[in-house]
């Protein structure tokens, strides 16, 4: 007997994905596949496995018979509408994803949030990573509208803490990708973006894509509620401002963020989120820089140290920024004795939480070293031998 014929499939996911404004990119990461899986499965010449037909039917917000995914779509006036009414009733009242799994998925992505700034970015990745997976596998199931928005609301924050984390890693394409993917959960979910604005702001300053920077964190600012992550936004459009030059738009922005700082009820200041006083004269340090005011860059390692003293918790990345700068502003006074004494302590800094984001403050530091000023000095050389070692051993690999 012939065995009989397998359907044509006919998939519709490039015209789903097109009316989305996504790309393909960012359909795998929030799939969980590859791109170059997601383009087989536009093309038909791969039928998705059952949890990515699921997954894709939850992100487009069609079923896999709509997507043609499964056999028996009828596309038009001619579908039954009384089948689509009994159809969405039998996913409302028979969801198989229990609140209880939300919620605890939900406390779990905060609770990652405040690990951020308690151990190093590879580990906190591993973690945000397999919560993403969990994820998923609510989202493959059975989900009424309600839960499904609050699973992409989730997934936004993960993949914004993603973002973040992959950036302080140096990868900043995936971060990019993980950031704008954020940005389409966010929209589903009808939730404000504030949040994956915030560190995608971050990422495009640290890959010198600065006016995108300025622009990302200017639009996050307008749409955030009054909270310490709406001041790290201004800072942020700050900081790409002073480094295209714009001084005057960086001073006016840190003006405005200082205004407001008393306004904002703050956090537990450990969080991905949080923007304590010591973080914030981070980045009025960074425009003072920039600006070559070495004056106002002490007065904001002022800051950040009167914080520390009265026990503010001490973001390591941060601490060791504020070391590096204030030995930034005293070679620009003149000091390089002050600024190098004042650098020392961060050389000790353990290899795994030499993030981005301390390298650079580092690279920053050799060009000022590098100025003929100290060609003969032998401290300057000797300290931009040891910087040299700093960099090259950040972030060693996993050895998982």
């Amino acid at each position: 007997m012939a065995r009989p014929r397998r359907p044509v499939l006919e998939p519709r996911l490039v015209e789903y994905r097109q009316a989305r404004g996504l790309t393909q990119e960012q359909v795998a990461d929030a799939i969980g596949i590859t791109a170059e899986m997601v383009r087989r499965h536009e093309k038909g010449e791969h039928q998705p496995a059952p949890d990515n037909r699921k997954r894709y039917s939850a992100l487009y917000r069609a079923s896999q018979a709509d997507l043609g995914l499964v056999p028996g779509a009828v596309v038009g006036a001619a579908r039954s509408a009384t089948v689509d009414v009994e159809h969405l009733l039998a996913e409302i009242t028979e969801s198989g994803t229990s609140r209880d799994a939300i919620e605890r998925i939900d406390r779990a992505t905060t609770a990652l949030a405040e690990m951020h700034t308690r151990a190093p970015a590879r580990t906190v990745l591993r973690q945000v990573l397999r919560l993403r997976a969990d994820a998923h596998e609510l989202l493959a199931g059975p989900v009424r509208l309600s839960q499904a928005r609050d699973i992409y609301r989730i997934e936004s924050e993960l993949l914004a803490h993603s973002c973040l984390l992959l950036s302080d890693l140096k990868q900043d394409d995936a971060a990019i990708r993980h950031g704008m993917a954020g940005l389409t959960f966010a929209e589903e979910a009808g939730a404000n973006d504030a949040v994956i604005r915030s560190a995608l702001a971050k990422t495009l300053r640290w890959t010198d894509r600065l006016m995108e920077s300025a622009d990302m964190a200017r639009a996050g600012y307008a749409r955030s509620p009054m909270a310490p992550i709406r001041l790290q936004l201004g800072c942020y459009e700050a900081n790409a401002a002073a480094l295209v030059g714009d001084v005057r738009r960086a001073q006016d922005v840190l003006r405005r963020v200082e205004e407001e700082t008393s306004q904002c009820e703050q956090d537990s200041g450990v969080s991905a989120w949080s923007f304590p006083a010591a973080r914030q004269a981070v980045f009025a340090l960074s425009v003072a820089t920039q600006a070559r005011n070495p004056d106002d860059a002490l007065q904001a390692v002022a800051s950040a140290d009167a914080s520390w003293a009265t026990g503010a918790h001490v973001n390591k990345a941060n601490w060791a920024q504020i070391r590096i700068g204030a030995g930034i502003a005293h070679i620009d006074c003149g000091d390089l004795a002050a600024g190098i004494d004042e650098v020392r302590p961060v050389l000790d800094l353990p290899p795994e939480l030499r993030v981005s984001t301390v390298t650079a403050y580092m690279a920053n530091l050799t060009r000022r070293l590098r100025d003929r000023r100290f060609r003969n000095d032998r401290s300057a050389r000797d300290l931009l031998s040891d910087v040299r070692v700093f960099t090259l051993e950040a972030l060693p690999n996993d050895p998982r």
